[in-house]
């Protein structure tokens, strides 16, 4: 049996809303909906969502044409989030001591009092003795949380803008083995390829610099690179950077319904959000 329940990705962007709604059928993932909306203020500083009664008037209206029951997720900014790894306990460990155990020791890793964050786990790789932890700050957590409740919006999943581009990556059918750079409203947003140790980075954008130039500091700072393909994706209307290759994140879906999207690209973080799968 598959749901019936759409699964919605939201894209909340400093000066830009995006979301697509995705529903698993037998033959593959069908598109259900998308939608965009220009905002006339920026929400976003430094990743941090600022409060804006604007934002939440049109997310209040955008939910209305939603169905009532559907599978919520968003993604926190890469710059607002705090990652570190911590070897697998003991196998002999079970639930719930297990995860105690992660959580307490995880904690303890991070600069900041362990009251005043959210963590959560996975594995680092595949078949690898390393969690990588993931913390954000409570505050800004609820910060989200606030904004989507008063818009009668209740998030199922939260993750990483990194994990989404990675996962979205892997729906789409990119090689393993590939880096992806997407471009942001203001940074790039760079992410090492799925088979090496997960790694990520922000670089800020100016008046100054360029895809090429965000290219050159991501092969400098992800040397596991080397000379890969890159894969580019933006939410901006620009030319293809030399040396990379376009995809978009539709090419995941086996059910589509025009009119799409005119920049699919711009995309990739809302439909990734939408096709990952629900924590357990």
């Amino acid at each position: 049996m598959f749901s019936q329940i759409w699964q919605v990705g939201l894209d909340i962007q400093s000066h830009c809303v995006r979301a697509v709604a995705a529903q698993h059928r037998r033959s593959g993932w069908q598109l259900r909906h998308w939608w965009q909306q220009a905002l006339p203020q920026p929400v976003l500083r430094d990743g941090y969502l600022e409060q804006s009664e604007t934002l939440i008037t049109l997310l209040k209206q955008w939910r209305i044409r939603l169905p009532r029951h559907i599978s919520l997720r968003i993604a926190l900014p890469a710059q607002r989030v705090l990652q570190q790894t911590l070897s697998l306990p003991d196998h002999r460990l079970r639930e719930p001591v297990r995860h105690d155990y992660i959580t307490t020791q995880g904690l303890k890793k991070f600069p900041l009092d362990s009251q005043t964050l959210a963590m959560d786990y996975r594995l680092a790789l595949p078949n690898t003795n390393q969690l990588l932890l993931t913390a954000a700050r409570q505050h800004e957590l609820q910060q989200w949380l606030h904004c989507l409740q008063q818009a009668d919006l209740q998030p199922q999943v939260i993750e990483i803008t990194p994990c989404v581009l990675c996962a979205m990556a892997a729906f789409a059918g990119l090689a393993p083995d590939v880096g992806l750079l997407h471009r942001l409203e203001q940074e790039w947003l760079w992410v090492a390829p799925r088979n090496t140790p997960f790694a990520y980075g922000v670089l800020p954008a100016s008046e100054n610099s360029s895809a090429q130039q965000a290219l050159v500091v991501m092969r400098a700072a992800c040397p596991v690179l080397g000379n890969k393909v890159v894969y580019y994706s933006s939410v901006l209307d620009e030319e293809l950077p030399t040396g990379t290759l376009p995809w978009s994140p539709f090419t995941a879906f086996k059910q589509l319904h025009p009119p799409l999207p005119a920049q699919p690209m711009a995309f990739v973080l809302a439909a990734g959000l939408a096709l990952r799968r629900g924590d357990r």
